[in-house]
């Protein structure tokens, strides 16, 4: 999985049939790595920040296998140092 955030959307002039009417989007990993075009079925905004799944999660996700990333989650916060409990 990866954690990126939504820099922008990707048109193509030519798609797979397979693929026509998905939403495409270019996500930014946090740290490092490529950027990545990602299958949107969920509608995400630029600047959102997302998980992808890639490779076979990403197929079955879509229920396509050309597909290798997909959103699967909005991250709606990345939460604080966990801290233990105290006793």
């Amino acid at each position: 999985m990866v954690l990126g955030d939504v820099v922008g959307k990707v048109w193509a002039d030519r798609i797979l049939p397979a693929l026509q009417g998905r939403r495409l989007v270019l996500v930014r990993p946090h740290g490092d790595g490529p950027d990545l075009v990602a299958v949107d079925p969920l509608n995400v905004g630029v600047g959102t920040t997302v998980l992808v799944v890639t490779d076979e999660a990403a197929a079955a996700v879509t229920g396509q296998p050309t597909v290798d990333a997909a959103v699967v989650a909005l991250v709606a916060d990345l939460g604080s140092e966990r801290t233990e409990p105290s006793t």
